[in-house]
């Protein structure tokens, strides 16, 4: 190599001068001559994974250590993320930086020591999606009890989809099956079989999805453990029954979906009942129904006939005589109750009238104007005598003055006794006006309270040696009768009595 570096001394006596970039790159062409591919074992520690996704980590053991560098494209195909404190096996190869001047390892594979990478991968994409929930029971759905149409997701020249088949036609001839075929290995099966289970959730007929291949190799069964394969079950509207390999045999898609088989055929079996079971158990409870229905009729039938036999359907009339003489009982009680409380009560109004007469408005303005026309007088009268008091004690007086003052005293005196009379007239006016009003007064609420004042708008009262009469009833052809108007009375005969 023209950048190699030459450790012999040059033929004359001066030595070669090397730049820093000259001997950087004479190192690294030698190290990379030297040690092109390599495998080393170490613990991986100082790991980092910037945005460009390159990793950066140092590998180690007890006395030494080295830098290396996995890019993104060697990343992206590894199953196995690795992380700080991992003991790895790397395969790869030496180079220098020449920006610090450091040798690194290249990687371009890497899996643990001790535990395959495969095994790793399991166990990391495991943890991962138990975290986001994608194993939880709670979400699992139940698988219909009698499915009509089976999906099946799986290889179509497998074994397993060959005992899917025998086993439904055994189990339940009636069952269709329909056959998503994918490839079940290999780069790109597991994008093929999410594809497949997405689609066979667009159809809206399929009652269960069987998704899973025969037995093999950790390796052949490798594309149930992937992400997308989990996410497509989980996702999934139809109920998913895992069928990956043997018995002993566990997958991602096992824990992810509704319902795991340990083969094919035993997933054939758990998801289709046998026909001929479910006829006998249909059989056994028809004859279960019927004769459960049959005893609770026979005592139906035993309960109305004895129904039938008592007495209320035999002889009804005879039931309600009871009650037809209790009615008419409290019939009679009614209407002897009805009579007495009418005879108390004409009694009662025949009472009220004798009062109402006997408190009568025309009694009470009688006695009011006999007692005012007393009490005038006696007020003309009492007056009379106090003027005539006055004027002599006035004439006393005048005589006093005129005895003993001039005679301007006397006329003033006179003015004087002229003025009282004058006002004494007026108090008696006065006083006689306030009393003839309040007797107006006294007669106003007095005729507003009077029969007179209904007998005034056209009514009459007829009466019956004193009493007055209320139903045509109480008097006869013949009887002779009072009437009495707002004016004057009638004496009349009764002629004839219409109701």
């Amino acid at each position: 190599m023209n950048d190699s570096f030459d450790f012999s001394e040059a033929e004359d006596s001066e030595p070669r001068v090397y730049t820093v970039s000259e001997l950087t790159r004479s190192v690294r062409g030698v190290l990379e001559t030297e040690f092109d591919s390599v495998w080393v074992e170490g613990e991986i520690s100082n790991l980092r994974i910037p945005a460009s996704k390159h990793a950066y980590f140092v590998l180690k053991d007890e006395k030494a250590q080295i830098r290396c560098v996995m890019f993104r494209g060697a990343r992206s195909r590894m199953k196995y993320q690795p992380e700080d404190g991992d003991h790895v096996l790397l395969f790869g190869r030496f180079t220098v930086y020449d920006a610090r001047g450091e040798y690194q390892v290249i990687v371009e594979t890497l899996e643990p020591v001790g535990l395959g990478a495969l095994q790793k991968a399991f166990e990391q994409l495991k943890e991962k999606l138990a975290k986001e929930g994608l194993f939880d029971d709670a979400r699992k759905k139940p698988l219909p009890e009698f499915p009509w149409k089976v999906g099946v997701v799986t290889s179509e020249t497998g074994a397993a989809v060959r005992d899917i088949l025998n086993i439904i036609r055994r189990r339940n001839p009636k069952v269709s099956v329909l056959i998503n075929p994918v490839k079940v290995q290999g780069e790109g099966s597991a994008e093929a079989i999410a594809t497949a289970i997405r689609e066979m959730n667009h159809l809206e007929d399929v009652d269960v999805l069987i998704v899973g291949r025969g037995g093999g190799s950790i390796e052949d069964l490798w594309a149930f453990n992937e992400e997308v394969v989990a996410r497509a079950i989980f996702e999934s509207k139809i109920p998913v029954v895992s069928a990956v390999g043997h018995e002993i045999d566990f997958t991602i898609a096992d824990f992810v979906a509704d319902l795991r088989a340990p083969t094919p055929s035993a997933a054939a079996e758990l998801t289709v009942p046998v026909l001929k079971d479910l006829m006998d158990r249909l059989a056994l409870l028809t004859r279960q129904a019927v004769v459960a229905t049959k005893r609770p009729i026979a005592d139906f039938k035993t309960h109305l006939q004895r129904l039938i036999d008592r007495r209320f359907f035999r002889d009804p009339v005879g039931l309600l005589a009871p009650v037809a003489q209790r009615v008419d009982d409290l019939n009679l009680r009614l209407v002897r109750g009805l009579g007495l409380g009418v005879v108390l009560q004409k009694q009662r109004l025949v009472n009220r009238v004798r009062q109402l007469f006997q408190a009568s408005p025309e009694r009470a303005i009688r006695l009011q104007a006999e007692r005012l026309g007393n009490l005038h007088p006696r007020l003309v009268r009492g007056l009379a005598q106090r003027i005539v008091l006055e004027n002599q004690r006035l004439r006393g007086l005048i005589e006093r003055l005129m005895q003993a003052s001039p005679k301007k005293i006397i006329q003033r005196v006179e003015d004087k006794r002229i003025s009282l009379h004058h006002r004494l007239i007026e108090k008696i006016r006065s006083l006689t006006g306030l009393e003839k009003n309040r007797f107006k007064g006294v007669v106003n609420n007095l005729n507003a309270l009077s029969p007179l004042t209904i007998l005034d708008r056209g009514y009459s009262i007829c009466t019956l040696a004193g009493s007055a009469v209320k139903s045509s009833k109480e008097a006869k052809p013949g009887d002779s009768v009072q009437v009495r108007l707002s004016k004057g009375r009638l004496d009349c005969v009764v002629d004839k009595i219409l109701d």
